[in-house]
């Protein structure tokens, strides 16, 4: 049995034109580019290992997306 997937909305927060830019990851009005980005956690790199390698990346960016959430539940204080 597939769990299903639960995602609340998150509030937008205000948007520059300009992009903003760090040594790995560049941040425009409508996309986030990553640069030669090395990620030295293991709770990361087990998470990513078990996943088939044409499937990392969107993986990648769903636990993003699920960290951004829960993050954001948390700062409205729904703990």
């Amino acid at each position: 049995m597939e769990a299903a997937s639960v995602h609340t909305a998150v509030e937008a927060a205000p948007v520059s034109t300009e992009p903003v830019v760090s040594s790995s990851v560049e941040v425009t009005a409508t996309m986030v580019h990553i640069h030669d980005l090395n990620i030295d956690r293991a709770a990361v790199v087990k998470y990513l290992e078990a996943i088939a390698r044409g499937k990392q990346e969107i993986a990648l960016v769903h636990a993003l997306e699920v960290g951004i959430t829960e993050i954001a539940r948390r700062a409205r204080g729904k703990v």
